[in-house]
């Protein structure tokens, strides 16, 4: 039986204990004014939040093709599945479908259509269906299917790193900011949706349970608080929505969004069969 190995990004918030799977983690590289920095290393988030607290220029780099292809040959197993956060949001995937290009072994290339704790929740389901002894067609297919079935709610704690970034509409964001709001948003198949703009922490905090709530979160085979510097807040999402496990969001992600940011992923139920 072939044996198939893994291959992510330093974005998705893996727990520390993984499967038995072989598993390489491309790293996402974060410029700072002092350095740069590898966006799963132990420092990354207090080094990331404390330079955008002071408005300083941070940066990032997504793996390249090349990168991709070094953790492809790294492997000893017989077949790698490569799995990227959605195309609308990185370079990722085009990257890792040149290196499984360039590459002599067999490689597939999966978009998790997701990103951050979400594409950590896929990834995970991956690695069951490889450590099960599934072919990579058999890989594959679980990531097409949890894929399918991952959502994230988060609040921003302010918009000001979005404005920063440049990943938004400046008079939207000016207004917002200006307002005070708390802006709600929903990701889901590479797509980013408002959801609300409380205006208090605890108002927003309630929408998102809320939210999650209405879209199944409750029922879930998988799920996860995640936070960005804010455990505080996270223990009392945790405790809304009665889940023990809460993560760190990553740093690679948190430089667009600022810390503060407090959401739930996870994914939905797997049908029943007929």
């Amino acid at each position: 039986m072939d044996t198939v190995a893994l291959v992510t990004d330093s974005s998705a918030c893996l727990e520390e204990e993984r499967t038995s799977v072989p598993m390489e983690v491309v790293p996402i590289v974060i410029h700072l004014p002092d350095g740069d920095v590898r966006g799963d290393g132990p420092d990354a988030a207090g080094r990331v939040y404390e330079a955008l607290r002071h408005h300083e220029s941070v940066k990032s780099s997504a793996p390249t093709a090349v990168e991709y292809v070094k953790a492809i040959e790294d492997t000893d197993a017989d077949a790698v599945v490569v799995i990227t956060p959605a195309t609308e949001f990185t370079t990722m995937y085009r990257n890792a479908t040149l290196a499984a290009d360039l590459s002599d072994r067999p490689v597939a290339v999966v978009d998790s259509r997701t990103a951050a704790a979400a594409h950590g929740l896929v990834v995970e389901r991956l690695a069951r269906a490889a450590e099960s002894g599934g072919s990579v067609d058999d890989v594959v297919q679980a990531a097409e299917d949890a894929s399918a079935r991952a959502a994230l709610v988060a609040v921003l704690e302010s918009l000001e790193d979005i404005r920063r970034s440049g990943r938004g509409p400046v008079a939207a964001l000016g207004l917002a900011r200006y307002l005070g709001v708390r802006p709600v948003f929903r990701l889901r198949l590479g797509t980013v949706e408002r959801l609300g703009v409380p205006r208090s922490p605890q108002t927003a905090l309630d929408r998102v349970a809320r939210e999650a709530r209405a879209r199944g979160v409750e029922e879930a085979s998988r799920r996860v608080v995640f936070h960005a510097a804010d455990p505080r807040r996270a223990s009392d999402l945790q405790r809304r929505l009665g889940i023990p496990k809460a993560t760190e969001f990553s740093p690679s992600m948190g430089i667009h969004t600022g810390p503060g940011v407090v959401g739930i992923a996870w994914l939905a139920p797997e049908p029943s069969p007929l």
